[in-house]
């Protein structure tokens, strides 16, 4: 697959683009929490970042259909980059504070959205599930290294240092991704459906409810192996949950062969929820457990991927991604917030029984929508593999 023409440069790139939203949470508790010496404070601006990003998604991953993806990221990159520069070295209004985090929020740069329609132009059709899943399973690179490297640039430095790194990686990022031939010869049709069109079609309104319910799991998983062990058991059990799930993308995920795995991927990270619930206050089980629940994280983020690929028009499947990211944001806002309510009036276990109940939810919502999903393209291994993109 990564013989294709463009496929490792864009698969590099895009990461690079997206690696200061795996800084994002940390880095913007750290450097408000430390210069406005409130919590609080923090909260309400990464809160209002979240909010921004739910509602901007699927806009501008609308608006690059008519504009052009280096037209709209340029400048979206511009716009967040400064917004970040002026949290690190202004120190504002409360209010101005929160504003800026709703701004940074808006004018996220659709990458995500940007990437996955151009992948299906870079590879045969019968690899593109392949394609789909690498992309879902070396996003937790993010996921794993950011929060690192936020941390120790604030330990290192001082905490505003984070968001500034944050702004360069992200210019450098977005600056390098667009400069892929791929990037700019790519020009989707615009949709003439207004927006949210695509919504109506029942296997992107299950893909964006049963994603927004899974993401929301998480919320649970993390929440409370915070709330149960201490901060330096949590953090390196957290990362076996993101562990789990790189082996699952690179062993399971290119397995799959129609839209039915995804019960099986759901299924297999309930287990290992369920299982943290016989012993979850030590923590080599719930790593454990976290592990095995992992393993069915990435497969289930590219599977879904790709039926949205193959339920939608080129000039649709970037709307598309964008309201499955937003269901996702929702997810984990709602997830984290009744997560955070039953630790406080309950106990830090309480907080796995609502990954557990979201993720029946998720379940349940899965097999709802399963007859709507598209037909996947049968993978055969040994058949011939083009070397060159189908041009369109």
């Amino acid at each position: 697959m990564l013989r294709n023409p463009g496929v490792s440069r864009i698969i590099g790139s895009q990461l690079l683009a997206r690696f200061a939203f795996g800084m994002m949470s940390l880095g913007f508790v750290i450097a408000i929490q430390r210069t406005y010496h409130s919590y609080t404070l923090a909260g309400i601006a990464l809160g209002a970042e979240t909010v921004g990003a739910a509602i901007a998604g699927p806009i501008l991953a609308r608006e690059i259909a008519k504009r052009g993806a280096r037209q709209l990221i340029g400048a979206t990159t511009v716009i967040t980059s400064a917004l970040l520069l002026l949290l690190a070295l202004v120190t504002l209004h409360p209010v101005l504070v929160v504003l800026a985090g709703l701004g940074v929020g808006l004018s996220s740069p659709p990458i995500q959205a940007s990437v996955r329609s151009i992948y299906p132009h870079l590879v045969s059709k019968n690899q593109q599930h392949r394609l789909f899943s690498l992309d879902a399973t070396l996003q937790e690179l993010i996921w794993i290294f950011g929060p690192v490297l936020a941390t120790a640039i604030a330990a290192a430095v001082y905490p505003a240092a984070t968001l500034i790194a944050m702004a360069l990686i992200q210019i450098l990022g977005s600056g390098i991704y667009l400069s892929n031939p791929e990037v700019v010869r790519y020009k989707p049709e615009p949709t003439g459906a207004r927006l949210g069109g695509v919504l109506k079609n029942p296997a992107i309104f299950g893909l964006m409810i049963s994603g927004g319910l899974l993401i929301g799991s998480f919320s649970g998983v993390e929440v409370g192996t915070v709330g149960i062990l201490s901060t330096a058991s949590a953090g390196w059990v957290l990362s076996v949950f993101s562990v789990g799930s790189l082996v699952g993308g690179f062993v399971i995920g290119p397995r799959a062969k129609s839209a039915k795995w995804m019960v099986w991927f759901q299924l297999l990270i309930f287990a290992g929820y369920l299982l943290s619930l016989i012993n979850p206050q030590n923590p080599w089980w719930l790593a454990l457990c976290w592990f095995i629940a992992g393993l069915g994280i990435a497969p289930a983020l590219g599977l879904g991927s790709t039926l949205v690929s193959l339920s939608l028009g080129a000039g649709e499947t970037g709307e598309a991604y964008g309201w499955i990211m937003t269901g996702q944001l929702v997810g984990y806002s709602v997830g984290a917030a009744i997560a955070g309510f039953v630790i406080d009036t309950v106990s830090g276990q309480a907080a796995i029984f609502v990954a557990v109940v979201f993720q029946i939810a998720t379940i349940i919502a899965t097999i709802a929508w399963l007859p709507s999903m598209p037909k996947m393209h049968p993978i055969d291994n040994t058949q011939s593999i083009p070397v060159l993109p189908d041009h369109h």
